[in-house]
């Protein structure tokens, strides 16, 4: 399971990089999938033998699609990500939508249909690494941030029908990396296994 998720870790590195050298490639309404399917090819390169779900004929959980599952024999891992740019706007609602697919990677890792999660998330926009305010507090990202397993998070209104209150069941530490020095692209990966906490986990590893 170890050496699946460095090499998915490492796909991501290499996709972060050439998405911040060339962003415009990456642009447009689909541009998460895009990201995707440059992550997908990335991983397929590393290991030909892994098997893909994603990110466009996506595996379902109940009601939810998740972005990426990547399997090797009975071992599977779940993926959701992000791809904001400081264009995007609508800052205080994704930031409570990085919180729900940290919820949703929990659920899929609860049920015991995957052996651990990953959330990924691949941004210039500065204030996601900020301390929020106003309705989207409590769903703060900003760099150095540690939220503790069962505490309550609240806000008044969300864009997609996740439960408010929202409760994480694991420990998260949020340390964004550059994806080079002086970038102004960084990077958030976090990592969700069964009965132990979330640690962090460098995309630059």
């Amino acid at each position: 399971m170890r050496s699946m998720i460095d090499t998915v870790l490492e796909a991501w590195r290499v996709t972060v990089i050439a998405v911040a050298a060339s962003p415009s490639d990456f642009l447009g309404r689909d541009k998460e999938k895009k990201v995707f399917r440059r992550f997908r090819s990335e991983i397929e390169r590393k290991n030909p033998s892994f098997s893909l779900s994603g990110p466009d004929f996506q595996t379902k959980f109940g009601c939810w699609s998740i972005d990426l599952v990547c399997s090797a024999g009975s071992s599977r891992i779940a993926i959701e990500g992000k791809f904001k740019t400081i264009r995007d706007g609508a800052v205080p609602d994704n930031r409570k939508a990085a919180f729900f697919d940290l919820f949703k990677l929990e659920q899929y890792v609860a049920s015991g249909d995957y052996k651990a999660g990953l959330f990924l998330w691949l941004t210039d926009e500065p204030a996601y690494r900020s301390q929020a305010s106003g309705d989207s507090a409590d769903f703060s990202t900003h760099e150095g941030r540690t939220y503790s397993g069962g505490t309550l998070l609240s806000a008044t209104r969300a864009r997609n029908k996740m439960p408010l209150s929202l409760e994480l069941k694991g420990n998260y530490s949020f340390m964004w990396v550059p994806i080079s020095n002086g970038s102004s692209w960084y990077s958030l990966v976090l990592l969700i296994q069964p009965y132990s906490d979330i640690q962090p986990v460098s995309a630059s590893r």
